[in-house]
């Protein structure tokens, strides 16, 4: 029963909204079609953000290029934490012993396939190597 009564609830809030927003498309869409009265025609501003023009009159709508603000490195120094931290985490927990840890345990999977076939390629061209010698020395004899 209470499932019900919630799922009405649910319901009506749901469809008071989706009124709502149907009034308020609805007035939007009015807007859109009647044309403002206050704002005069004008013609679309040109902005030049990649592109510097040649001629004068459009070198006012260049946009200067945006400078990117300087960010600071942030370094950690395994030093500066306890033997726990604030929050009781280890320091050797949260630091890679390696600086390439996580790029060698990625890479170790298909290592171990180029190994593999590595090794069948040299035992298959020592076997031709071989068989050649033995032709050779067939064909002495």
């Amino acid at each position: 029963l209470e499932g019900r009564i919630l799922l009405t609830r649910t319901t009506r809030t749901m469809s008071e909204s989706a009124a709502d927003r149907k009034a308020r498309l609805r007035a939007m869409r009015e807007e859109a079609e009647v044309p403002s009265k206050n704002a005069p025609d004008k013609e679309p501003q040109l902005k030049f953000r990649n592109y510097l023009p040649r001629d004068e009159e459009l070198l006012e709508g260049q946009i200067k290029a945006a400078q990117a603000p300087e960010i600071d490195a942030i370094t950690v120094d395994p030093t500066d934490f306890d033997d726990e931290g604030e929050e009781g985490v280890i320091a050797a927990n949260v630091l890679p012993k390696k600086a390439n840890f996580d790029l060698r345990r990625d890479v170790d999977k298909k290592m171990e396939k180029l190994e593999k076939r590595t090794q069948r390629a040299m035992i298959e061209l020592m076997r031709e190597e071989e068989e050649r010698r033995m032709k050779d020395t067939e064909a002495e004899a």
